[in-house]
């Protein structure tokens, strides 16, 4: 699983790979000819003894994906799949937990209160962080709650923000970036895909395009009925846009749900992603497949991680 190709000081999430790193990564897979279409993992034939098959794919379609993962991609020959959010195709605002990052990792001193209303009602926060308290590129937030208010801070908002409806996810993030002295005004390159990136994608031999709901929503915490709607409109936009159906899904934020699983069956849907990270094996539920989650690692740290930590390629 990856998300973007480019190189950040800052990256709770541990979502990028620097393009070098990537283009390693992709080496090593060409040298061991093991990558397969993700379609292969619906039914026994991606299964092996030496776990020597592997997709590739990507999560929310950032920018990037286009401009720096493809021609590496290109010049492996590897195939991935690509996870679009559907109404983020075009839209010049960045993911909402990125202008989080933004406003409170990436921000000069902070004021050392936050109050604003947003969700349940209204919220006070004590930043308590120091002017000049340093960045710690290390941290990884799905490892720790924070080891500095800036973090903790980051942390709790993130968990209020996450269940909120798009509009006021947006909402949140303007009021923050606001807070912190940040512009409003996104880096072109923290972007999703517009109109005619996202085609230039969808039309290469090497790409599949699948579904990665409607506005990248966390689907456990919806209704059923909500939880249909995001679902269903995230593929019909993807059909919108490529003019065909798709047969493949990834659960947002890897939240797996057990209603989504009955709407992917209606619509016929042969494979969905979660983020749990371990190696799919035989037998597990096709839509409900774990995957595991690429860091920056050089060519020789990712064939480790996958042979020593997972038993992959042998």
């Amino acid at each position: 699983m990856y998300h973007r190709i480019c190189q950040e000081s800052c990256d709770p999430w541990a979502i990028t790979v620097a393009p070098t790193d990537f283009a390693d990564q992709m080496a090593v897979l060409a040298e061991a000819r093991a990558v397969v279409d993700l379609a292969a993992f619906g039914g026994s034939a991606a299964y092996t003894r030496s776990g020597a098959q592997l997709a590739v794919t990507f999560d929310d379609g950032y920018v990037d994906n286009l401009e720096t993962a493809l021609p590496i991609l290109e010049r492996y020959e590897i195939p991935a799949t690509m996870f679009v959010v559907g109404n983020a195709i075009g839209r010049r605002r960045e993911f909402w937990w990125d202008a989080l990052q933004r406003a409170i990792l990436e921000s000069g001193p902070l004021p050392s209160e936050l109050a604003f209303e947003f969700g349940t009602g209204p919220h006070v926060y004590r930043v308590l962080a120091e002017p000049a308290e340093p960045v710690d590129h290390g941290w990884r937030a799905d490892e720790s709650s924070g080891r500095t208010p800036r973090q903790r801070l980051f942390s709790q908002l993130w968990g209020a923000i996450v269940v909120l409806e798009p509009a006021e996810q947006d909402a949140a993030v303007d009021h923050l970036l606001s807070w912190a002295g940040q512009s409003l005004t996104p880096p072109p390159e923290r972007l999703p895909v517009d109109a005619e990136q996202f085609a230039a994608l969808a039309c290469h031999p090497l790409v599949t395009i699948g579904n990665h709901t409607l506005d990248h929503a966390s689907l456990p915490d919806l209704q059923h009925e909500q939880q249909r709607l995001q679902v269903i409109s995230g593929h019909r936009r993807v059909q919108e846009l490529t003019g065909r159906s798709s047969d493949r899904f990834s659960y947002p934020f890897g939240r797996y749900a057990e209603p989504t699983r009955a709407v992917l069956q209606e619509l016929g849907i042969a494979v969905a992603c979660t983020s749990v990270p371990e190696p799919a094996v035989a037998g597990d539920d096709p839509l409900a497949l774990p995957r595991l989650h690429a860091t920056a690692m050089d060519g020789d740290q990712f064939a480790s991680w996958l042979r020593e930590e997972h038993r992959l390629l042998r």
